[in-house]
Parts: C-alpha cells; structure tokens; sequence
C-alpha cells in the first residue's frame, strides 16, 4: 500500500486527545509524545469515514464553523433535508431495484401472454 505524507495544522488540544488515544492504542517509548501517532491517526480517519459515510456522524457545513457538540443541534433545514435525503435514498435502493424487476418481470409475462 502507497502511503504519502500529509501536513496541516492542528489545535494543540486536539492534538493532545490524539497523543492520550495513541498512547493506549499503539504506545512507543521512542517518541516524544509516547506513541505511533501515524497509525492513530490512520485508525481516527477511517472511523470518521465509516461513521460519515453510515450517516451517523454529520460535518457541519463549510460555511459555519461550529463546535463538534452542536453539530446535529443546528444543522440548517437545507442540510439537514439533504442529508435526510441521501441516506433515505441510499438505505432504499436494493428495495427499489428488487421491486423495479419484480415489475418487469411481472409486466413481461403479462405482455408474453
């Protein structure tokens, strides 16, 4: 697997939370900070990828930037109806594609008969 490093900036207590996670999930003595923050970090994105795309977790919208605690509080109508939106449709597409052969398959035999 490919791997590329990535740089940005990060909030000195986000980065601590980061630090006190790593430390109990993959701790090493030969650091400063006392573990593989690269594997902790890998390990937060791929949860926060799953939990975004299962719809459990929303981002706020790029326009506002709000606490992570008052996320689902004020999405706006907008968002929160587009959200709603997409994961209705997504959760609902193997039912519409089994229905939508169901009737064509239905439909063909009647027009065969």
């Amino acid at each position: 697997m490919a791997s590329t490093s990535l740089t940005f900036r990060c909030p000195d207590e986000v980065l601590a939370a980061i630090d006190n996670l790593g430390k109990e999930r993959y701790p090493a003595a030969n650091t400063k900070h006392g573990c593989d923050r690269s594997k902790t970090l890998i390990d937060i994105m791929r949860a926060g990828i799953e939990a975004l795309n299962d719809g459990s977790v929303v981002l706020p919208a790029p326009e506002e930037v709000r606490q992570p605690s008052d996320v689902r509080q004020n999405l706006s109508d907008s968002v929160l109806e587009a959200r709603i939106t997409e994961i209705v449709q997504r959760q609902t597409e193997p039912l519409r594609a089994a229905l939508k052969a169901e009737l064509k398959a239905e439909l063909l035999g009647e027009s065969a008969a």
